[in-house]
């Protein structure tokens, strides 16, 4: 199925957890727009991240509705598969709504984008990081894509965080770049989050009404 890399994006120090992506290089867009939308459905990643040009580092956000103008979890992977394929640090790609502005910081992957371009998201704070633990996924079936959190160290910008959004058929996920970065431009600081079962996300807001979300990458080696 036209050779995807699949990563693993907001991986702990260890390269563990963190939520799947799937980047397929399609250099000159020769796999039709409605073709991209079956892979992306068939590889069940979320979004699927097509390059469509290594040189100038264009990139198409494909979900399996149809292509999008941002996706943190394929954004912050394509951005380190780009830097590995071309030897060199990614300093912004163009997408659907244009440029994105991408950079790396010793081992995490960062990437900048408007706020105006996220999914709704909702948010329900618990008091503490226990309780986002002991929440099952029957109790959340009825919430549209909910992002609960509670402070581990508020002083430390440490949060936990688990997203629901069966809605958009994801009963769990287990990174949520989007929301990260929502969250941390109303916090209106930079953020740490122990997202899922053991990813590790990180977000801070920027200025002009825009966010940054990065994080560690690790690429799956299915030989």
């Amino acid at each position: 199925m036209h050779n995807p890399h699949l990563l693993h994006v907001f991986t702990d120090a260890a390269g563990k957890y963190g939520d799947p992506a799937s980047v397929i290089i399609d250099e000159g867009r020769r796999i039709p727009d409605l073709e991209r939308q079956v892979i992306s459905r068939m590889l069940n990643t979320g979004e699927t991240i097509f390059v469509n040009d290594l040189a100038t580092a264009s990139i198409s956000v494909v979900h399996p509705q149809g292509e999008i103008g941002f996706a943190g979890v394929g954004v912050i992977g394509a951005a380190w598969l780009l830097a590995k394929l071309r030897n060199e640090p990614t300093t912004e790609m163009k997408a659907r709504d244009g440029k994105i502005v991408v950079w790396h910081e010793g081992e995490l992957t960062w990437a900048r984008a408007s706020l105006t371009v996220m999914p709704p998201w909702n948010y329900k704070q618990f008091g503490s990081p226990e309780a986002i633990e002991h929440i099952k996924l029957e109790d959340m079936t009825g919430e549209d894509h909910t992002m609960v959190w509670a402070w581990i160290d508020e002083s430390k910008g440490l949060i936990r965080a688990r997203t629901f959004a069966a809605d958009w058929d994801i009963p769990e996920a287990q990174g949520n770049g989007s929301g990260s970065m929502v969250l941390a431009a109303k916090l209106n600081r930079s953020i740490e989050i122990k997202h899922g079962e053991g990813a590790v996300i990180f977000a801070k807001a920027a200025l002009d009404g825009h966010a940054d979300i990065g994080g560690r990458v690790a690429e799956i080696d299915e030989s």
